[in-house]
This record gives C-alpha cells, sequence and structure tokens, in this order.
C-alpha cells in the first residue's frame, strides 16, 4: 500500500524531472488521486464503485470517465477536505505548482467553483 511518505516521495522526484508547472500539477493530481484509492477514499462512488461497474460491464463508462482532469481535480480536492494526509500532499504540490498557498478556504472554493463548472462523479 502507497503511504503519505511514499506520495511525497513521488511528487519531489517528479518535480526534479518535469519541467512544466502545469504537467507537473496534473502528473500529482493522479498520484495523490492513488494514494486516496489506496485509502479507499470514494464519493459518489467514485472511483472505486464505478472502476467495479466498469469491470463487469464496460460499455458503462469510457476511459475519458476515469481521465478527466477536473473530475481527478475535484475528487483529490474533495479526499483533502475529508483526509489530512491526503491535504497535506495536496498543499505540498500546490504551494509549489501555484503563486498562492492552499488553505482549506481556498480548497473551499477551488471545490465550489468545480461543482459549478459542472463537475460530477
Amino acid at each position: 500500500m502507497i503511504t503519505k511518505g511514499d506520495t511525497l516521495d513521488i511528487l519531489h522526484r517528479n518535480a526534479k524531472d518535469i519541467e512544466g508547472l502545469l504537467e507537473l500539477y496534473r502528473n500529482g493530481i493522479g498520484v495523490i488521486q492513488h494514494f486516496a484509492v489506496e485509502k479507499k477514499i470514494e464519493f459518489d462512488g467514485y472511483f472505486l464503485k464505478k472502476w467495479e461497474i466498469e469491470a463487469e460491464h464496460p460499455v458503462s463508462f469510457n476511459e475519458e470517465y476515469f481521465e478527466n482532469e477536473n473530475r481527478s481535480e475535484l475528487f483529490v480536492f474533495l479526499a483533502a477536505e475529508a483526509d489530512i494526509e491526503i491535504y497535506e500532499c495536496l498543499e505540498y504540490l500546490y504551494n509549489f505548482t501555484h503563486a498562492e498557498s492552499l488553505s482549506k478556504h481556498l480548497l473551499y472554493k477551488k471545490i465550489y467553483e468545480l461543482r459549478e463548472q459542472g463537475v460530477r462523479f
């Protein structure tokens, strides 16, 4: 099982290897999403339950559903709201790739904005 330390180590190594901050952020969201899935965190059946449904009924969801960047970002933000270790990993990534520092207030704002854009699970 992946741990918070493993996740932060991967994020740190990626920071050295990837030149673009946007690419680093997107890759980091994927790493943190994997950590959250390993911790069995899910919202409205996303990620674990819907992945199981997809395995049983391959036409239920397409690849884009699971790889949608906005959906992944919302998942990670919600996981960060629910779990301190996920929050600390997101905080490390966000503070490295953005001009402003992540705070609980900013996290809630980002969740609200994604939901207002229509991002759903």
